[in-house]
C-alpha cells in the first residue's frame, strides 16, 4: 500500500476582530496550507489573576486571557471565503454539544464549505465543563456513545433509536444528508488505550498532540489494530498529529523565549504526568495528574497561579513545544511524519512565547512547511 500524501494545516485564529478570522483563513489557502482546526474553547489555560501587563504582555491588547468565538460559525464564514482549503473544529466535546445536534451541524457545514469540513471530537477539557456546571461523568464511555450516535444518524434515513449509559435515541431522525457520497470524516483525539480502540473502531482520523515520535508510532499501531480488528482495515484511519512550534533564527533564542514565559508554562500544566516523569519530577497539580482534564486557572488566586508555574522544570516547559530554527523544527516534524503521521497541524505558539517573535515566526513557518513538502516528495 502507497504511503498517502502529506497535507500540512495551521491552527486558525479565534478572537475578534472577524474580518481578520476570515483574512487569515485566506492567507492560509494562499500560501499552500491543506487545513485549518480551529479550537472549541470556553476558557484559556491562563488565569485572569497573572492576566496582567507587568507580567503578560499580551494583556496590553486584550483585557482578557478568555477571549473566544464560537468556531463553528467562524467555519462558515471561512467557507464562504475560500475555496480550496478544508475547514475543520479541533476539538469540540459532547458534553456541551450533543451528538445529533452535532451531526446535524457538521452536516450543514459540510454543505456551507462544498465538502470541505472535518469535525474532530474528544473527551472534554475542564476549562470549558466544569465552571459551566457541566458533569462529565465517564467521559471515554460518554464520547463512544456519542460516535455511535453520529454514525447511525449519518448512516439511516428513517427512524432510529438508542439506548445507552449516556444518551438515548427514541425514533429520531436526521433527515439531512450529506453533500456528496460520505458524510463529514470524523477525528478523534486519543492518546491512552482505550481512546486508542475507540478511535480505530469509530472515528475517520486520529490528531492526538504529539509528545514523542516513538510514543506517536506506538499510538498509531494500537489504533490500526482496533480498526483492523473491527473489520474496517488499518488504513480506514488517517493518521493525524498536532504538533506546538517556537519558531525563532536558531534554538538558542526560541529557548530563551520559552524559558522567560510565564504562559508557556501554564501550558506545561496542562501535560499529563508521565511528561514530568520523563524528566525525574512530579506535576505540580498532584501525581498521577492528566494535566488538561484537571487544572481549573479559574480556581487560583495570583500567588496559587504563580506558585503553580513556578514549579513548573524548565524542562518540561521546552518539552511541551517542538522549538528552534526553522530546519531544526522541520526535522522534529519529520520523525512525526516517519513515524507514520499523514496530516500534520502546526500550531505556532511564538506569539505566545515573545511577543516580539511573532511577525518572524510567520516567515520561519513558510520555511517549516516548505522543507516539509520539499523532504516529502513531489505528491505532497
Amino acid at each position: 500500500m502507497q504511503p498517502a500524501a502529506l497535507e500540512i494545516a495551521a491552527a486558525g485564529p479565534m478572537r475578534p476582530p472577524a474580518d481578520a478570522v476570515v483574512g487569515a483563513s485566506r492567507r492560509r489557502e494562499e500560501q499552500g496550507f491543506d487545513a485549518i482546526w480551529w479550537p472549541d474553547h470556553m476558557l484559556h489555560w491562563f488565569p485572569q489573576a497573572i492576566w496582567t501587563p507587568d507580567l503578560v504582555p499580551q494583556a496590553l491588547r486584550q483585557p482578557s486571557p478568555h477571549v473566544w468565538f464560537d468556531p463553528f460559525p467562524v467555519v462558515a464564514a471561512a467557507g464562504a471565503a475560500t475555496e480550496r482549503i478544508r475547514l475543520a473544529i479541533g476539538v469540540t466535546d459532547m458534553v456541551r454539544r450533543h451528538p445529533a445536534s452535532l451531526a446535524q451541524t457538521a452536516l450543514t457545514l459540510d454543505h456551507l464549505t462544498g465538502g470541505r469540513f472535518m469535525l474532530g471530537v474528544g473527551t472534554g477539557e475542564a476549562i470549558n465543563l466544569a465552571p459551566f456546571g457541566l458533569s462529565n461523568r465517564r467521559p471515554l464511555g460518554r464520547l463512544e456513545e456519542g460516535l455511535q450516535i453520529m454514525r447511525l444518524l449519518f448512516a439511516t434515513e428513517g427512524p432510529v433509536d438508542f439506548a445507552g449509559d449516556h444518551f438515548t435515541l427514541d425514533g429520531a431522525v436526521m433527515g439531512l444528508g450529506a453533500i456528496g457520497a460520505t458524510p463529514p470524516p470524523i477525528w478523534m483525539a486519543a492518546h491512552r488505550p482505550r481512546g486508542l480502540d475507540i478511535a480505530g473502531r469509530l472515528a475517520d482520523g486520529w490528531l492526538p498532540l504529539g509528545t514523542t515520535p516513538e510514543d506517536y508510532r506506538d499510538g498509531l499501531a494500537r489504533v490500526r489494530a482496533a480498526a483492523e480488528a473491527a473489520g474496517r482495515g488499518t488504513d480506514a484511519i488517517r493518521p493525524g498529529v498536532y504538533l506546538r512550534v517556537v519558531l525563532a533564527d536558531d534554538r538558542r533564542q526560541a529557548e530563551a523565549a520559552i524559558d522567560a514565559s510565564l504562559l508557556m508554562r501554564f501550558i506545561a500544566l496542562t501535560r499529563p504526568s508521565e511528561r514530568y516523569e520523563a524528566f525525574g519530577a512530579t506535576h505540580p497539580i498532584g501525581p498521577g495528574s492528566a494535566g488538561i482534564t484537571d487544572f481549573l486557572p479559574t480556581r487560583q488566586d495570583r500567588a496559587e497561579a504563580l506558585a503553580l508555574a513556578e514549579a513548573v522544570p524548565a524542562e518540561v516547559v521546552r518539552d511541551t513545544v517542538i522549538h528552534g530554527a526553522p530546519d531544526e523544527v522541520a526535522a522534529q516534524v519529520g520523525a512525526f511524519v516517519a513515524a507514520g503521521a499523514r496530516h500534520v497541524q502546526i500550531v505556532n505558539m511564538t506569539p505566545l512565547a515573545d511577543p516580539a517573535l511573532a511577525a518572524a515566526s510567520e516567515e520561519h513557518l513558510g520555511g517549516v512547511v516548505a522543507a516539509l513538502r520539499a523532504a516529502a516528495g513531489p505528491d505532497a
